[in-house]
């Protein structure tokens, strides 16, 4: 036998090669084009046939390599359920403050007890469903209250906590309201319940429409995380207040995209009162889905 005799090189279509290990066409003429498969002399990239050879030495030395991580499966999410909070909730919601702030803020708790008393709808909750309401994960309260009370509270001459139960209005009487948007706490291991506990807020807003809306929502920053999560809402500063005083007037175009659906659902329930309108018409809010994940999956009990 002659050692000298050439080799005989077999070439086989990409369709073969791409088969024998595993790729779609585009990774396999990746492998090609990056000079690990010879294509047979006098063939084009794309029409040619491919070294056997050098497909069977990837192919061995993957299987010969170290085996992948197998991917975590996600974990699977504790269901909730939606409601809002009462006063019983108060030993739920300190918990929930000394995970989020390391101190229980029990003064502000007592004080909210009796806010509560006067209006139950002033926070909406999230809870562990399996924790018959032991276990809370989030909450956003905002305050009815007269427009002269919220400015006095942003202009830092009064302080939010002397907010008196006489001052709190309830639901009862139809037309506008404004809110001061004071806290939103919500569980470090899950941020993706913000969303729908806002957006459970807004379906009690638009269920209550049009014998009742908001015109204003308030809110003033504490931190850099509260001043994130304002803006991220796209509310206007408000600098003649104070320096962490902001404002989102609802009778304007919202920008984002929780307000303008908001503004879609109620053009599109009854015609907008005139505090509502400025100079634009329903027809200015154009139709808009929000995303799955925003949608509440387990409703209030």
């Amino acid at each position: 036998m002659n050692d000298n005799a050439p080799t005989t090189t077999t070439f086989v279509p990409w369709q073969e090669g791409a088969e024998l290990l595993g790729l779609k066409r585009s990774a396999f003429f990746y492998l090609v084009e990056t000079g690990q498969i010879r294509i047979e002399s006098g063939r084009g990239p794309r029409d040619g046939r491919y070294s056997l050879e050098d497909i069977e030495a990837i192919k061995r030395k993957r299987a010969s390599g170290k085996p992948r991580k197998a991917i975590k499966p996600r974990k699977r999410l504790a269901p909730v359920i939606y409601d809002w909070l009462s006063p019983l909730d108060i030993p739920a919601i300190l918990r929930l403050d000394q995970q989020v702030y390391n101190e229980m803020l029990l003064a502000e708790a007592i004080v909210y007890q009796q806010w509560s008393e006067k209006n139950p709808q002033l926070a909406m909750a999230t809870f562990d469903a399996r924790s018959n309401r032991q276990e809370m994960l989030g909450y956003v309260a905002a305050l009815p209250l007269d427009e002269a009370v919220i400015l006095s509270i942003l202009r830092n001459e009064r302080k939010e906590i002397s907010v008196t139960k006489d001052e709190i209005q309830t639901y009862d009487r139809p037309g506008a309201y404004t809110l001061l948007a004071n806290s939103a706490v919500i569980h470090p291991n899950r941020p993706d319940l913000l969303f729908p506990i806002l957006t459970n807020i807004a379906q009690e807003w638009i269920r209550r429409y049009p014998e009742r809306y908001v015109t204003r929502i308030y809110a003033q920053s504490e931190s850099a995380r509260g001043d994130q999560l304002v803006q991220h809402f796209f509310m206007a500063p408000r600098y003649d207040l104070a320096p962490n005083a902001y404002m989102l007037d609802l009778s304007r175009p919202g920008t984002a995209k929780l307000i303008r659906w908001y503004q879609y659902m109620l053009s599109r329930k009854a015609p907008l009162p005139p505090e509502l309108r400025q100079s634009y018409t329903p027809e200015s809010w154009p139709a808009i889905e929000l995303p799955t994940s925003w949608i509440p999956q387990e409703r209030k009990r």
